[in-house]
């Protein structure tokens, strides 16, 4: 006789090595899926470490208040107790972040652990730096990176798992320092810290695709403003190399964006406008995608693509009608100001209440972003206001926030930036001084929009002297 019963097959479960793996190549999704069917500290704290990175500190610490400490060794406790450090900073919570502190030191310290205790120095240093006390952070990352040849004899080399070890750590003490190096407003430095933690990380044999990505995106963000087509280069081979995947997809974004500034300001505007399109249809938000769509209108315009610069407007526009930007956070926002600009010209009234609405926006902003802390910010918000102030016909409150606008790029040294502040001053005021910038920067980029529209000028007026 036949029976009609359904055999149902309990999945198997699969090991923890498999989540360690997704782990490293960041395919978080799948790590924290294999992580359900494990109940053990370790697997506790692996995917803590994932709660975290996707942004979910809050979950992260829900998760780790269930824990009773009293029953783990004092390895495993060590590291949760420094991955609970991790979170609170990621909330801005300084407070509870300096009792975790605390708590990890006391764990940590005689564990006999070189990776832990490289672990909880680095993100000692991230606490120092997000609450301001820069030279601290800088003296933390430098003493993580001198243990390369000064480990203490007690302490050896952990045999048990764990995820990272210390040539992992020297390298993110070298991204921490390029941090550093940002603040006081040495890109260049920052450029080439991060190029020596590439260097360390991959020393290290220790992948961390989501690590890789972050580093390589920033690293990007540097080199459309920096004239290197060396670190150009880098970036593009580097980029070449990772496997992408959705839960990189910002870093991914970021870092193909970048790419598209470099070959528009290197003259190769297809190019440019092709990375642009590419970049806006892996965007993995809405704003980044407005943002992508407005570089392309931006180097349409340029090229006097006018009926193609103002179709691209319009589809950011109608993009940007549907987010509620209370709920933006951090650099996404970045996009109301490139909108205002952008609209200036065309539509003063949108314009206005888009800058508006951008000055509006109150959420917060991680202390771990630079965003939050450089002048670059208040540069690209004077740009957009200028562009305002202009339409609106008050040309001289344009003319001084351009002039600000001017000195903070001046002051970063973002060549182009500055060259395009000067254009606008130059147009209002016909000071030479300015366009002798503009020279420069065309004589620096000759293949450029820079170069292009400085030509026009010096056309229209092949009289004029100008100091190259």
């Amino acid at each position: 006789m036949q029976s009609n019963a359904v055999t149902r097959l309990r999945p198997r479960q699969r090991p923890f090595e498999d989540a360690i793996s997704s782990f490293r190549i960041a395919d978080i999704d799948d790590c924290l899926a294999i992580l359900q069917q494990h109940n053990t500290p370790q697997a506790t704290a692996l995917e803590v470490r994932c709660l975290v990175r996707l942004g979910k500190p809050t979950a992260a610490l829900s998760l780790l208040q269930e824990i009773d400490y009293t029953s783990l060794t004092h390895k495993v406790a060590s590291e949760l107790r420094i991955l609970q450090l991790s979170a609170y900073i990621a909330v801005n919570d300084d407070e509870n972040a300096h009792t975790a502190m605390a708590n990890a030191k006391a764990r940590s310290y005689g564990v006999g652990s070189v990776e832990l205790e490289s672990e909880l120095v680095y993100f000692c240093a991230v606490l120092e730096w997000t609450q301001g006390r820069y030279a601290e952070a800088k003296s933390l990352a430098e003493s993580l990176i001198a243990k390369q040849t000064a480990i203490p004899a007690w302490l050896r080399e952990d045999v048990e798992f764990y995820p990272f070890n210390q040539g992992y750590w020297r390298a993110r003490a070298f991204e921490l320092l390029g941090m550093t190096a940002a603040l006081e407003k040495d890109y260049a430095a920052q450029a080439s810290f991060l190029i020596k933690s590439f260097e360390e990380f991959d020393a290290a044999n220790c992948p961390d695709v989501w690590v890789e990505a972050l580093m390589l995106s920033n690293l990007a963000f540097l080199v459309r403003d920096l004239q290197n087509p060396d670190l150009a280069a880098f970036v593009r081979e580097r980029s070449a190399k990772i496997e992408w995947n959705p839960t990189l997809a910002g870093r991914r974004f970021l870092t193909q964006h970048s790419l598209g500034w470099c070959s528009a300001l290197s003259g190769d505007h297809l190019g440019g406008l092709r990375e642009f399109r590419q970049s806006a249809e892996i965007a993995p938000t809405v704003p980044l995608r407005i943002l992508a769509i407005l570089a392309r209108a931006f180097i349409a315009s340029q090229l006097h693509e006018r009926f193609f610069a103002l179709e691209q407007l319009e589809h950011a526009c109608q993009l940007a009608a549907g987010i509620d930007w209370d709920t933006i956070v951090s650099f996404d926002r970045k996009v109301l100001l490139d909108l205002a600009g952008a609209l200036a010209p065309h539509d003063v009234r949108r314009a206005r209440a888009t800058l508006d609405r951008y000055f509006a926006v109150r959420t917060p902003i991680s202390n771990l972003a630079l965003f939050a802390k450089d002048t670059r910010r208040r540069g690209d918000e004077c740009m957009a206001t200028a562009a305002v102030v202009r339409a609106e016909g008050h040309l001289d409150r344009a003319v001084m926030v351009y002039k600000e606008a001017f000195d903070i790029w001046t002051d970063v040294g973002y060549g182009w930036r500055a060259a395009a502040a000067a254009l606008e001053i130059y147009t209002l005021t016909g000071d030479t001084a300015y366009l002798d910038v503009v020279a420069r920067e065309a004589a620096e980029r000759p293949l450029s929009w820079i170069a292009t529209r400085y030509s026009s000028i010096v056309l229209d007026d092949p009289n004029r002297y100008v100091r190259a």
